[in-house]
């Protein structure tokens, strides 16, 4: 029971390519002069159909500036400056411990943006997003009750932190099955949206009187929101009107600096027991001290 990595893992990885774009999009090419002729009878011109939104995501909107930017490719310096804050986010993430194991190499990428922006007339900076993705597996054998078994394979149980700088993607809903609303969890010094998938009951089991096993944990995702209490404002309200994961891009957490840290989000994926065990251990004070006062 995996997440939608289409929603979690793979359409993230939209967010530093789909927010630091530049927002004009050419429009259709000009359509010949048509010939002189008498003028038709007017009419009520027909209603534009709404383009819909990328991966029809709820994104937070607390500002209006996409036409007022000017994108520029971001220097290796404040590049090298955010990847230094992502790995020291990271590292003060609470992670889990045996019997979990880190992933291979594929498992494990980080992200920094190459492009940054400031809005026309201002001295304010689109700051440069982030993002980091830790994959740990217990992997179980055939003695392992504790594993899921298939006909062809033993499938691993899996946890997944994701750490992400400057914006995140909004979602819909963070699991692929079947699963409770989203809803808001609150935090010492920070709030989160957190959803579970609903356990599968085995009534073969059930039947056979098979109660030495425990219950198995629901997956759970759980994204955690360290930012400005205007955000976390507007997070907590967008949540309310979509029942979602609110997403902001860097757009909405304009700072002084490009390479500034404005908005801090941390998402852990895995048993329900334990995504909210290593929630209580983070030390939300202390990523605060990251952020401007």
């Amino acid at each position: 029971m995996r997440i939608a990595r289409s929603a979690f893992i793979f359409c993230c990885s939209l967010l530093l390519t789909s927010t630091m774009a530049s927002p004009v999009l050419a429009g259709p090419a000009p359509a010949s002069p048509a010939p002189k002729s008498s003028p038709a009878p007017k009419s009520n011109p027909a209603p534009m159909s709404k383009r819909p939104a990328l991966n029809d995501n709820p994104q937070i909107r607390r500002n209006d500036i996409d036409s007022t930017i000017a994108w520029t490719q971001a220097a290796k310096e404040s590049q090298d400056q955010v990847r230094r804050v992502l790995v020291k986010v990271l590292q003060g993430t609470p992670k889990p411990t045996t019997p979990y194991e880190l992933s291979a190499d594929e498992a494990v990428s980080d992200d920094v943006g190459a492009k940054a922006g400031m809005v026309k007339g201002t001295q304010r900076w689109v700051p440069i997003a982030a993002r980091a993705d830790r994959e740990y597996q217990v992997v179980g054998d055939e003695t392992d009750e504790s594993s899921v078994e298939t006909s062809d394979e033993v499938v691993s149980r899996v946890f997944e932190i994701q750490v992400a700088l400057n914006g995140t993607l909004g979602l819909t809903t963070g699991l692929a099955t079947k699963s409770d609303k989203p809803h808001i969890v609150e935090l010492q010094g920070a709030m989160g949206v957190e959803q579970s998938a609903i356990p599968v009951v085995d009534s073969t089991k059930i039947d056979s009187g098979d109660t030495g096993r425990a219950p198995e944990q629901p997956m759970t995702l759980l994204r955690i929101y360290v930012v400005d209490p205007d955000l976390e404002t507007q997070v907590r309200k967008l949540h309310k009107e979509t029942g979602a994961f609110p997403g902001f891009g860097p757009t909405q957490v304009l700072a002084d600096h490009p390479d500034e840290l404005r908005a801090i989000v941390i998402s852990y994926y895995g048993p329900k027991n334990d995504v909210e065990a290593l929630a209580r251990k983070i030390d939300v004070a202390a990523l605060r001290r990251l952020l401007p006062s």
